[in-house]
C-alpha cells in the first residue's frame, strides 16, 4: 500500500508519516526531499522559496508528475508513505497504483505557523504575513507550480492534525490506518 500525504505547510504530514514508519515499518519518500537532493547536487540553497521555484522548473522541464515518478521508481514490495505531494499530476501518477490512497492533512493556520517556528528550518518565513504569502504561492490553479488546494480536493480522506498531545495523535493515526485499510479492501 502507498499512502500519499498532501496538505498545508506544517500541517503534520511528516509527523503522521514518521509514526507509520516507526510503528508499522512503512518506507518513506518525500517529494520535497527529492527536490532538495537535486538542489544540493547543483549547489542551490534549499530555502522554502528556492524549493518552490526549483520544483516548478523541474516539473516544467520533465512533466508535472516527475517527482511522483522518481518516488515510485524507488519503491519496493512493501508499504510506503509519500509526503509533500503538491501537484495534481503527481497524484495522477501515483493513482496508477491500485494500492494508492491520498490523505489531505490539515491544521489551523495559527497552529501551523507555531509549529514552523518550533522546527526552525533554514529559509522558513519569520512572520505570519510572509507565511501567508508563501501559502498563496503554493495554491496556484494551473501550470507547473504547486497546487495545494486542487490536491486537497483530490484527496480520498482528510486528517485534521490539531492535537498537541502526541499520545492522542497516535491514537488518531491508528484510526486513520484502520480506515485506509478498510477502504483499500473495499476497492480491491
Amino acid at each position: 500500500m502507498i499512502i500519499g500525504f498532501t496538505g498545508s505547510y506544517c500541517s503534520g504530514k511528516d509527523t503522521v508519516a514518521d509514526y507509520m514508519i516507526k510503528k508499522h515499518g512503512f518506507g518513506h519518500y518525500s517529494l520535497s526531499d527529492i527536490i532538495r537532493e537535486i538542489m544540493k547536487a547543483e549547489g542551490i540553497e534549499p530555502t522554502r522559496e528556492n524549493l518552490i521555484v526549483f520544483g516548478t522548473n523541474l516539473r516544467m522541464q520533465n512533466g508535472y508528475g516527475i517527482l511522483a515518478k522518481k518516488a515510485l521508481e524507488k519503491t519496493e514490495d512493501k508499504n510506503y508513505c509519500i509526503t509533500s505531494i503538491r501537484h495534481p499530476d503527481e497524484i495522477n501518477e501515483l493513482r496508477k497504483r491500485k494500492d494508492f490512497i491520498l490523505v489531505n492533512v490539515d491544521a489551523p493556520q495559527a497552529l501551523r505557523f507555531e509549529r514552523m517556528h518550533k522546527r526552525n528550518r533554514p529559509g522558513d518565513p519569520e512572520t505570519l504575513e510572509k507565511f501567508i504569502e508563501l501559502e498563496k504561492k503554493e495554491s496556484q490553479s494551473e501550470g507547473a507550480g504547486q497546487q495545494l488546494a486542487k490536491c486537497a480536493e483530490m484527496a480520498d480522506m482528510v486528517f485534521i492534525n490539531d492535537l498537541n498531545d502526541i499520545n492522542a495523535l497516535n491514537v488518531k493515526i491508528e484510526q486513520l490506518l484502520s480506515d485506509i485499510s478498510n477502504r483499500l479492501e473495499k476497492n480491491a
